[in-house]
């Protein structure tokens, strides 16, 4: 990437103390970070790293990549990159008994959403009482109690000084008051360097209680830094308009700039629907394609995953626009990780039910397939989807099914007996995990009711660990001549990497929330409105929209080359 090292960025890596940068998407904001860490790299002491700390697995990735650009394998060695949650647990792991006199152990993050969804008292309550009185931490308390430990143990304070002379804070505008609560007592002992966008503030309110709009003017107040402005800089749509039409939506004024890198699609009636959508995506790839990148990525975008979820369904069939044919698209997926997990481990407990059937496992598959749909309930109450009430209909359908084995009744209809014996009719285990996981996923597409599962599963592969599954699982096989255990294997492995972080690199066509979107690119983008649901703009947003159109910005802005839009004719106008 061509990069001007102008005065500003100079003031940025020269500065001995705290320093703030605020920039827009492709401003060079980690790229002037990364400038500032291979300075420093050559007058580290034995031991010592610089620490840069991310919110999302996909911001981690990207920062990975540009390090790779950048820095040397020698200097890359040199730099620890992290998300919050990683970095919280390995400092509550080594020091926790300093809290309670025993160590933590850590609750995974799939289970804590099953059991959060069950507890019918004060959850936030319940998980400090789980931390104080058993040792057992959930995962949205690490920041906290991490907060707790720093506030209260000068010399650990020190310590993360010595390890890491310069820490370094990405989307800082999204840090929630606990995050805030550490990083401050970080600042403490270390240079601490801050990436912002105040324009990408979106997970403010619902998502994300704690996130504050004005968290750049607390930061000011309380520590006196350098503050630089890279707004006006742009080099990762440098030569499009995108930006300048993303903007504009932002501001709601019009008019909208003419530009060959953005267009809309528009379907006047609910059947145009999946033709619009599939002939947006076919364009988009087919118009990168002529432009010269020969392995374009595409990311769908939309806000809700039941509108995902749609799409998926839009884009592996055939359609026809026009009289053009539209033949399907290959794509990937990227669910959230929590129902992700939650729904891995529903097919690894039916892996257990198909290769043993014993009473246990057989009661297990309704258990975890409960858990579930109590987290897609939760899920969706919180983030806005429009399934809430009938995933709590399919737990407890599950939960009856559950109750009836354990007391012996046989179960007479619905989607748990279809699936009892939708399992029982695979056959024997074959050994080979991988065949044998595809052959109980797909018997989740048996009953509508459980095809929400068998696609959120389908994303198991994307925490990047198949290869440990396969491993694990195999060697289970091996050792037992079944799967048994399989659900507390494929709960373990999913949960670590998730608090690790990894993530691949987006490759061909990805579909995924507005929100999953932050901290990736793609060469182009296809953002989708709903008629009925999911649209660019929430009424109870009136009048001026501010959430929606930073959302919409954050959608546009992870487009490098082009952008297109898919909405309803009668959607309200994106400016003025």
């Amino acid at each position: 990437m061509a990069f001007t090292i102008c005065e500003k960025r100079k003031s940025i890596i020269n500065e001995p103390n705290h320093a703030l940068v605020i920039g827009g998407p492709g401003s060079g904001k980690t790229t002037v970070a990364l400038l500032k860490s291979k300075e420093l790299i050559p007058k580290l002491t034995p031991g010592q790293s610089i620490l840069f700390l991310s919110f999302s697995r996909a911001a981690v990735q990207q920062i990975l990549k540009r390090c790779r650009e950048i820095l040397t394998k020698d200097e890359m060695a040199r730099i620890d990159v992290r998300t919050y949650h990683s970095f919280c647990w390995d400092i509550l792991h080594s020091h926790g008994t300093l809290l309670g006199g025993t160590p933590l152990r850590m609750m995974a993050p799939s289970a804590e959403s099953a059991r959060r969804t069950q507890f019918e008292g004060d959850w936030v309550t319940e998980s400090k009482r789980l931390q104080e009185e058993e040792g057992v931490i959930c995962f949205d308390l690490f920041a906290a109690t991490t907060a707790d430990l720093l506030e209260g143990s000068a010399h650990i304070r020190g310590w993360m000084g010595k390890l890491f002379p310069l820490i370094i804070l990405d989307e800082f505008q999204d840090s929630d008051d606990e995050q805030w609560r550490f990083v401050r007592q970080l600042s403490r002992a270390a240079q601490t360097l801050f990436l912002a966008d105040t324009e990408q503030r979106i997970f403010e309110g619902d998502f994300r209680p704690g996130v504050r709009p004005e968290r750049l003017d607390i930061l000011k107040e309380e520590i006196a830094l350098l503050e630089v402005d890279l707004r006006n800089d742009n080099y990762r749509s440098a030569d499009s308009e995108i930006l300048a039409y993303a903007n504009c939506i932002l501001s709601g004024n019009g008019p909208l700039p003419k530009t060959n890198d953005v267009h809309c699609i528009k379907y006047k009636y609910p059947n145009q629907f999946a033709s619009s959508v599939h002939l947006a995506v076919a364009i988009t790839l087919s118009e990168l394609l002529k432009r010269g990148f020969m392995d374009p990525t595409v990311a769908v975008l939309t806000r809700s995953n039941d509108l995902v979820a749609e799409i998926s369904d839009v884009l592996e069939a055939t359609h026809t626009y026009k009289n053009k044919l539209l033949k399907p698209i290959p794509h990937d997926v990227v669910w959230d990780q929590e129902l992700s997990a939650t729904a891995g481990v529903a097919i690894a407990a039916a892996l257990e039910f198909a290769s043993n059937g014993d009473h246990a496992s057989r009661e297990a598959v309704f258990t975890k397939i409960e858990d579930y749909f109590l987290v897609k309930k939760d899920f969706s109450e919180r983030y806005g989807g429009r399934g809430a009430a009938s995933a709590g209909q399919k737990a407890t359908r599950f939960s009856n099914a559950k109750a009836n084995v354990a007391l012996g009744k046989a179960l007479v209809k619905g989607s748990p007996k279809t699936l009892e014996e939708t399992l029982i009719s695979i056959g024997p285990m074959t050994g080979d995990p991988v065949i044998d996981w595809k052959a109980v996923r797909a018997a989740f597409l048996c009953h509508a009711d459980l095809k929400q599962i068998f696609q959120d599963a389908k994303m198991v592969r994307l925490f990047r660990a198949t290869d440990t599954l396969a491993g694990t699982l195999s060697g289970r096989w091996i050792e037992r001549g079944n799967y048994e255990g399989a659900a507390r294997i494929v709960r373990n492995v999913l949960d670590q990497e998730k608090l690790i972080g990894l993530e691949r690199d987006p490759k061909g066509v990805s579909l995924m929330t507005l929100h999953k979107s932050k901290g990736k690119e793609f060469n182009g983008v296809v953002l989708v409105e709903g008629r009925y649901s999911s649209p660019f703009f929430l009424k109870r947003e009136k009048p001026d929209f501010a959430p929606s159109r930073r959302l919409l910005r954050v959608g546009l802005t992870r487009a490098r080359n082009l952008a297109l839009m898919v909405r309803p004719e009668a959607a309200p106008a994106l400016v003025d």
